[in-house]
C-alpha cells in the first residue's frame, strides 16, 4: 500500500518542487494537490470559516503544481484531491490531464469531484441543480477524447462535432478516476463511470461502513468490486502517531493509497512533518 501526502500549495508555503522532491526522497509514494479556481466574496450559503480557509485564497493552480512537482521527480504520483470538474471545458482539461501524464510518465492520480460552493460553478456558468449531470457529462466527453484518435460527444451539457485532441495519455485508457464524494448516490456513481473512490475527512469506522456499502452496490450492479481502486484522504496530524494502526487497518481493507493532508506552511516547518511520515511507514515494514 501507497502512503503520501497532500497539501495546498500557496504562495506562502513550500514550493510545488521542493515538496515533491522531499515526498521522493523520504521514500513516500504520492503527492496530491486540492483545488478551487477562485474565491466568491459573497456567497447565499457561507460555509464555516474552515471549509474555506485563508490558505485556498492563495493556492496555485493544480494542474500547474503538480506538474513542477512531476518534473523534479521521477517516481511518486501527482494526483488531484480534487479537480472540481464542473469548472473547466472539458476540451482544455481532457489535454491538460494527458499532457501532465504524459509528460510525467504515467504518474497522474486523477481525483475529481462536482464542487461544493454554489457561487464558485455559477461563476463558470453551471447550476447548482445541473452539477452533477454536467459532471457525468463532462467525464464521459474526455474519456472519449482520451480513448480515441477522433472524438465526438453530444449531450444536454457537452456537445461537440469530430475532433482530434492529442495528447494521448501514458496511463491506458486513461489516468484513474477517482471520485472524492461521500453521499449514497456518489458511490452509485462510482460503481457507473468512474475508477474509484477518493474519500475525504471520514474517520475509519465510516469509512469501513461506506467502503462495504461500495462494494455491496459494486456487485449488485454486476462490476467487480476488486475493480474500483480506493485512495484514502486523511486530515490527521497532530496526533499522527496513532496512524500505525490505522495505516495497516487500511492494507487490510485493500485500499491502494492513504495520503495525509500536511498544513500549507514554509519547509523548516513542513519537512520535519515529513520526517515524522516517513518514519512511521518505515517502522511498518
Amino acid at each position: 500500500m501507497e502512503v503520501g501526502v497532500s497539501y495546498v500549495p500557496t504562495c506562502n508555503a513550500i514550493h510545488p518542487a521542493q515538496m515533491a522532491r522531499a515526498v521522493e526522497e523520504r521514500g513516500l509514494d504520492a503527492l496530491f494537490v486540492p483545488e478551487h479556481t477562485h474565491v466568491p466574496v459573497h456567497e447565499s450559503v457561507p460555509w464555516p470559516p474552515q471549509a474555506f480557509a485563508e490558505q485556498y485564497k492563495n493556492m496555485f493552480d493544480n494542474m500547474i503544481a503538480l506538474t513542477a512537482a512531476a518534473a523534479v521527480t521521477t517516481r511518486i504520483k501527482v494526483g488531484t484531491s480534487i479537480c472540481l470538474v464542473t469548472e473547466h471545458d472539458p476540451i482544455i482539461l481532457a489535454k491538460q490531464v494527458a499532457s501532465l501524464d504524459l509528460l510525467s510518465g504515467g504518474r497522474l492520480v486523477f481525483g475529481v469531484g462536482s464542487g461544493g460552493r454554489i457561487e464558485e460553478m455559477a461563476h463558470h456558468g453551471v447550476a447548482w441543480k445541473d452539477r452533477w449531470k454536467v459532471f457525468r457529462e463532462r467525464i464521459e466527453a474526455m474519456k472519449r477524447i482520451w480513448t480515441s484518435e477522433i472524438a465526438e460527444y453530444h449531450g444536454e451539457f457537452v456537445n461537440f462535432d469530430a475532433i482530434r485532441c492529442p495528447p494521448r495519455p501514458a496511463q491506458k485508457p486513461h489516468p484513474p478516476i477517482l471520485l472524492g464524494a461521500m453521499a449514497p448516490r456518489s458511490l452509485d456513481r462510482i460503481v457507473e463511470y468512474c475508477d474509484g473512490w477518493l474519500p475525504q475527512r471520514v474517520p475509519l469506522d465510516t469509512f469501513k461502513s461506506m467502503l462495504n456499502d461500495l462494494r455491496r452496490r459494486a456487485q449488485a450492479r454486476g462490476r467487480d468490486p476488486n475493480t474500483i481502486r480506493i485512495t484514502a484522504h486523511r486530515f490527521v496530524w497532530e496526533k499522527i502517531e496513532p496512524e500505525r494502526a490505522a495505516l495497516d487497518e487500511y492494507e487490510r481493507l485493500g485500499v491502494e493509497r492513504v495520503i495525509y493532508r500536511i498544513p500549507s506552511e514554509a519547509g523548516e516547518r513542513t519537512l520535519p512533518r515529513l520526517d515524522e511520515l516517513a518514519e512511521i511507514v518505515r517502522a511498518r515494514h
